[in-house]
């Protein structure tokens, strides 16, 4: 299915997703299909073995360091922007605390699949709760029209069609 180009309106355009959502395998071809469109990337692309230069980012207990690379994603964005260059950024689910940000989508998929995803990989039992807890929250913090939610047996390419179709929708234009 060809998609429409994303209007000429550029910015950062934010899909969050709890762990295990599935941001790293969708990416290619969300970045297919995006191609002369719009920048997509995943926040924890610039990672190595979960950190930043040596500093721990993806893990719950460098939580310290998350404004800080939150920061850093937002200047990557603005270097993109402001070439008038839209970037998909597939991010975290923000806290419940966080501002509201307009541009923010989210993405969801079963409790039960995400949760035997994660699993699979092999992450331990409190992963698997906060990824649940992640879910709620970004259920709590968005209206119902900007979350995305695929089936169980989706592929990513499906999947990535569909964030596609939402971003579009997003930014007004069918």
């Amino acid at each position: 299915m060809t998609t429409p180009p994303l209007p000429s309106a550029h910015g950062l355009i934010r899909i969050a997703a709890p762990p295990g959502t599935g941001k790293s395998t969708v990416l290619p071809h969300l970045v297919e299909i995006a191609r002369g469109h719009a920048v997509v990337a995943d926040i924890d692309e610039i990672l190595e073995d979960g950190a930043l230069l040596g500093v721990p980012i993806a893990d719950q207990s460098a939580s310290e360091n998350w404004p800080a690379y939150n920061r850093l994603w937002a200047r990557i964005a603005g270097f993109v922007t402001r070439a008038d260059i839209p970037i998909i950024l597939l991010d975290q689910v923000p806290g419940a605390e966080e501002p509201r940000d307009p541009a923010l989508l989210g993405w969801q998929i079963d409790d039960v699949l995400r949760a035997d995803r994660l699993r699979a990989r092999g992450d331990s039992d409190a992963v698997v709760e906060d990824a649940a807890a992640d879910a709620l929250v970004l259920r709590s913090i968005l209206p119902p029209e900007r979350l995305v939610e695929t089936s169980d047996d989706a592929p990513p390419a499906h999947c990535a069609e569909t964030l596609w179709q939402q971003v579009c929708r997003m930014r007004g234009r069918e």
